[in-house]
C-alpha cells in the first residue's frame, strides 16, 4: 500500500516542514479518480460474467502491488457507479453464498474508455516532466486526437463514440 502522508504521525520528522494539508488534499484528489477508473477496469475484465466486491479488492491488490481499497471507499463507489447507470448489479448464488455481481452496462462501458483513454493521453503527455516511460498498446487501440477517447480498431470505427470526430482512413493510432 502506497503510505499516505495522513497516515504518518503528526510528529513524524520528515513531515515537520512539510505542508501536510497540501499533501493530504494531493494524494486524496489524485487518489478518488485512481480509484474509479481501476474499479471500472477489473470489472471490464470479468465482461459479461461480472465480479463481486472482493474480487475486486483482491485483483486490485495483486496487479498493482499498492493500490488499497478499503471496503468503506469501494461500495460507495460502486453505488454511485450503478446510481449513474454505468454498472449493472445482479445478486448470484455461487457455492451457497449470495453475492452481488457487477458487470459494465453499454454506456459503462464507453464511459470506462473514455476515461482511459482520458488518463492514458494524460500520464503519456506530462510523463517527459516526471521521467516516467509510458508505451501505450499500439496494434489494437487508438486515442482520438480531440478527446483521447481509447478506441478499440477491432470494431473498425468510423468515428469517435465519445465526440463524434469522425476518424477516416488516415487516423493516427498511438
Amino acid at each position: 500500500m502506497i503510505k499516505r502522508i495522513k497516515l504518518f504521525e503528526r510528529g513524524h520528522p520528515a513531515l515537520i516542514t512539510l505542508k501536510r494539508e497540501f499533501l493530504e488534499n494531493f494524494e486524496s484528489e489524485i487518489l478518488r479518480g485512481i480509484s474509479t477508473l481501476t474499479i471500472l477496469s477489473v470489472i471490464d475484465e470479468y465482461s459479461e460474467n461480472g465480479t463481486y466486491g472482493y474480487e475486486i479488492l483482491q485483483e486490485l491488490k495483486e496487479k498493482t502491488k499498492v493500490l488499497v481499497i478499503e471496503d468503506g471507499t469501494l461500495y460507495p463507489i460502486l453505488k454511485k457507479l450503478q446510481r449513474e447507470g454505468l454498472v449493472e448489479a445482479k445478486k448470484k448464488e455461487v457455492a451457497g453464498r449470495k453475492r452481488t455481481y457487477y458487470t459494465l452496462t453499454n454506456e459503462g462501458r464507453k464511459v470506462y474508455y473514455h476515461m482511459q483513454g482520458f488518463f492514458n493521453k494524460l500520464v503519456e503527455s506530462i510523463a517527459p516532466l516526471m521521467d516516467i516511460k509510458v508505451g501505450l498498446e499500439s496494434d489494437r487501440f487508438m486515442y482520438c486526437e480531440n478527446c483521447a477517447n481509447k478506441i478499440d480498431l477491432r470494431d473498425e470505427p468510423n468515428f469517435c463514440e465519445s465526440c463524434g470526430v469522425p476518424l477516416g482512413r488516415d487516423y493516427k493510432e498511438v
